[in-house]
């Protein structure tokens, strides 16, 4: 099997597989293009405002210095935009909505050269791994060559549909982005349900929760008074059908319907995953789609480019994946 070269560009959306990459032999250099498209505002606007306007969301949502993320987050970026100096590139990436986004992210990218170096991508849904499989971090080096053998080489097809799904995603109403889930995704084929998933994180008709707002207060519900800590365990083993979200992303989801007062801090921990917390009674109305939430959500969220503002027009979800604008 040939892994070996002095010209290659792994792309993987973390540094969880980078040490076992190198443990499998597979030489080459390491970019973590990581930005979590899944949460907050993704919008169409000129790059240099959209790089301010995702390092200002990062920085504030996941309580990191501006400064360090500003700078990451340009790192990442300009490694991105030479990537087509290597003679091969490795896209790795797996099923849930994080990665799937930054991927047609990374497809859109390669969308605009003149010419391409020789891409391969490596997609993964599945793997036989205990408890279930959630990402490729599970994966030993040995694991990791066996998936490397089933990669597929990029072609127009992949490119075309990280364009169009890249597009889509920006916009400000989420149509198009639906229309593309419901028509699939051959050229990627886990790229339509991560997509439906993520347009689950629109409003429900029922009680204007989000999906992952909506298992939260479940899990709640179900068990009292819990650990955010062990909350998060709950939603990656249990609830959640395609785990997507960091533990800093969580509390951020976390702190949200805390302040919206659908859930509260009973007993204040070290850190946050050590924080106590319990249901509400708002919380189990709105669970129990007795009050809306987006009459209590403490500020505008977005979903892609979507903006979600309760004193807006907003877009929700209804039963069997419809979405409607609603006055």
């Amino acid at each position: 099997m040939a892994t070996r070269s002095k010209s290659t560009l792994h792309i993987r959306c973390g540094q969880d597989i980078e040490q076992a990459l190198q443990e499998a032999g597979m030489e080459g250099d390491f970019l973590d293009f990581s930005d979590p498209y899944c949460q907050g505002p993704v919008r169409g606007i000129a790059h240099a405002d959209f790089l301010v306007e995702r390092s200002a969301f990062i920085a504030s949502a996941y309580g990191i210095d501006p400064a360090e993320v500003t700078a990451r987050q340009s790192r990442r970026y300009e490694a991105l935009r030479h990537a087509h100096d290597y003679d091969t590139i490795t896209l790795w990436f797996e099923h849930d909505h994080f990665d799937q986004l930054i991927l047609a992210h990374v497809l859109n990218h390669f969308a605009d050269l003149s010419s391409l170096p020789e891409i391969d991508l490596v997609c993964v849904d599945d793997y036989p791994v205990l408890p279930r499989f959630t990402g490729l971090g599970q994966l030993g080096p040995s694991d990791l060559k066996a998936v490397w053998e089933k990669r597929v080489r990029v072609t127009q097809d992949h490119i075309r549909l990280g364009k169009e799904v890249w597009c889509a995603l920006t916009m400000a109403t989420p149509n198009m982005l639906a229309t593309i889930a419901h028509a699939g995704t051959p050229a990627v084929p886990p790229m339509a349900g991560a997509i439906d998933r993520h347009l689950d994180e629109l409003p429900s008709s029922r009680h204007g929760l989000g999906l992952t707002e909506t298992l939260s207060l479940r899990i709640l519900a179900e068990k009292g008074v819990i650990s955010a800590g062990a909350m998060f365990s709950q939603l990656m083993l249990r609830y959640e059908t395609r785990p997507y979200l960091g533990d800093l992303m969580y509390w951020h989801e976390l702190d949200r319907l805390v302040r919206g007062g659908a859930a509260e801090v009973v007993t204040a921990g070290k850190t946050y995953a050590q924080n106590m917390l319990r249901l509400t009674e708002l919380g189990e109305r709105i669970l129990t789609a007795g009050e809306d939430w987006l009459d209590y959500m403490p500020e505008p969220r977005f979903v892609g480019g979507v903006e979600i503002a309760p004193s807006k027009p907003h877009w929700r979800r209804f039963p069997k994946g419809n979405i409607k604008l609603v006055e």
